[in-house]
């Protein structure tokens, strides 16, 4: 399904919406290796390292979570 403009529509849903998120992250969601390196990959975010979560998918998952509150977006 490339070229339909899926990236096009993120980028403008994110833009016309940033102010109600404090995190927006991007996630190659391709496959399942993919989504877990990105996801460890988001451990290494200075506010994920203030949260001193471990380097492990579920761990940046949890750390997604607790963001509720200050309304992350996950794209």
């Amino acid at each position: 399904m490339g070229g339909i403009g899926k990236t096009q529509i993120c980028l403008k849903f994110v833009e016309k919406m940033a102010g109600r998120f404090s995190h927006v992250f991007w996630i190659d969601a391709s496959s399942e290796d993919n989504i877990a390196v990105a996801l460890k990959g988001l451990c290494s975010h200075p506010d994920a390292k203030a949260a001193g979560i471990s380097a492990s998918s579920n761990s940046a998952l949890i750390w997604i979570a607790s963001l509720q509150g200050e309304l992350a977006a996950g794209v």
